[in-house]
């Protein structure tokens, strides 16, 4: 029976140590996104050169708070959200300089990271939140976008980072339908520059 024991304890040791040293070496996560799954447990900058930034698709994204003249405006602003996206990304990885090669929509593939992504949501927002900052409003009451990305090395194709994001802030300062899609674009450049900077945390 001791020995039993013993060779229970020992397991329970050996699992624990096992355990402990994976999460050792797991990539510490930046806390940018309101979800962040990091399966890599290297650097990015000991793979990898160069990142192709792609477009954010909008397609199948969920619309809630909007009602059908604002829908008309954000389908004219659609192109406008993604490209603000994609823009500020690709300008925040080339002013931190951390890869030789940053390309908006590119083909690149050796030694390269492929970001891509889609909009989940667009939120019009509640109340006194629609447009407004609303500080004190909760964040699904705010006019906001969500999105889901993912860093994907382009050769193999194998997912290394999965992100989910809630992103509110930027609205305007007077009333009007207009305001809501200018939030979005504000919005989808705020998330660019996050995006950029949690690559450069885990470079």
């Amino acid at each position: 029976m001791q020995r039993i024991f013993t060779l229970l304890a020992l397991l329970v040791t050996f699992s624990l140590s096992a355990t402990c040293a994976l999460a050792a070496d797991a990539l510490p996560k930046p806390g940018n996104f309101d979800e962040e799954e990091i399966l890599i447990t290297e650097r990015l900058g000991t793979k990898y050169s160069a990142i192709v930034v792609k477009d954010f698709s909008t397609k199948g994204a969920e619309i809630v708070n909007i009602d059908e003249e604002e829908k008309k405006l954000l389908q004219d602003a659609e192109k406008d959200i993604v490209r603000a996206l994609t823009d500020s990304t690709v300008k925040h990885l080339k002013e931190y300089g951390i890869f030789k090669k940053v390309e908006a929509n590119g083909s690149t593939k050796a030694n390269a990271l492929i970001l891509r992504g889609k909009f989940t949501r667009f939120n019009g927002g509640v109340g006194a939140a629609k447009w407004f900052l609303g500080v004190m409003a909760p964040k699904g009451a705010k006019t906001n976008i969500s999105i889901d990305a993912e860093l994907v090395d382009a050769t193999t194709g194998a997912v290394l980072v999965r992100i989910k994001d809630v992103r509110s802030g930027g609205e305007g300062t007077s009333m009007g339908s207009g305001n809501m899609t200018r939030a979005f674009v504000v919005q989808a450049e705020d998330e660019g520059e996050e995006l950029a900077e949690f690559i450069k945390e885990i470079f």
